[in-house]
């Protein structure tokens, strides 16, 4: 009984939470860094989907809800090579290690990504999160970031002197995540996400904000098939470009094969291609996600991404 009434308690208290979230949502627009999203290998290989991404800890930096479907413990680590084979730019590289575990309150998540163009920038986000299945339905998360990002003029003599760096060459900021995932029946489920709510300001000398980032998706499974489909929204909120340029949908398919044990995944958007495959060995998973953006398709220089995930604890 009495735990009942602690598990209660919880549940307002995280409602009460996600509602002085959803508050804040009512900030400025702005524009700034971190022009790439940290995916984990699966949603990447479905051209973004977020949904994909429940139950994975891979899934911190994109939807912290997603994480509430974690059955036990869990460590993550992925490495993107951004572009391969496009001259100039076999120096930029993209990681991401995470873990999270299951308690009695929730579901704790920890992260640290890091985006490096050698010789020209560094980006880090440090991250922790909180995530809660709220009703048997509903699953929502929050997220903590630390934002990072440091450039290296030493590399371009144009760039010596230059008074943009008078004050330094970093700047880091605090930003705040939140996003909920609903079960609207037994093979369909919403979810929505906004991140850096509180678009931080990481300027060197002037103001540069990250800017505010929504994704809401769909997501079908058909289990007599194996088969998930998936169609999502990003609007990244700039000030500057088209509603073209700030709104990417997005549609995904996963096919698993084997008890789930196999799954094979493709995504389309309207500037990319993305496919991949899975394969979890009990607790060992292995994943290998490839994007190839359309202006880029005749270079063929392609993104590849693997990903290995140890999951403990549990039977």
């Amino acid at each position: 009984m009495r735990h009942e009434t602690i598990r209660s308690r919880c549940n307002k208290a995280f409602a009460y939470l996600m509602i002085v979230v959803a508050l804040l949502l009512i900030a400025s627009r702005a524009q700034a860094a971190f022009q790439y999203p940290q995916l984990g290998v699966r949603s990447a290989a479905m051209s973004g989907t977020a949904i994909p991404a429940q139950g994975d800890s891979s899934g911190l930096f994109q939807n912290a809800a997603g994480l509430a479907g974690l059955e036990r413990g869990e460590a993550y680590m992925m490495y993107n090579k951004l572009y391969a084979g496009q001259p100039g730019v076999d120096s930029i590289g993209q990681s991401l290690i995470t873990a999270a575990a299951p308690t009695r309150w929730g579901v704790i998540g920890v992260g640290v990504s890091d985006f490096q163009a050698a010789g020209l920038l560094n980006e880090r986000m440090l991250g922790v999160s909180f995530s809660r299945r709220l009703s048997p339905s509903l699953e929502a998360g929050v997220a903590a970031k630390y934002l990072y990002h440091k450039y290296a003029p030493g590399s371009d003599h144009s760039g010596v002197g230059d008074p943009v760096f008078a004050n330094g060459t970093a700047r880091g900021a605090a930003a705040f995540d939140a996003g909920i995932i609903a079960t609207l029946s037994g093979r369909v489920k919403a979810s929505f996400a906004a991140r850096n709510i509180n678009t931080p300001d990481i300027g060197l000398d002037s103001e540069d904000r990250v800017p505010r980032e929504y994704q809401a998706g769909l997501s079908y499974y058909k289990a007599e098939w194996q088969l998930r489909t998936t169609a999502d929204v990003v609007y990244r909120d700039n000030r500057a470009g088209t509603l073209r340029e700030r709104a990417t949908p997005t549609i995904g398919l996963e096919k698993a094969f084997g008890d789930e044990r196999v799954k094979f995944r493709a995504g389309v958007g309207l500037d990319q291609f993305s496919a991949g495959v899975g394969i979890q060995f009990d607790r060992f998973g292995f994943d290998y996600g490839f994007v190839l953006t359309r202006n880029l398709i005749t270079s063929g220089a392609g993104t590849h991404m693997i990903g290995v995930r140890y999951r403990f604890g549990g039977k």
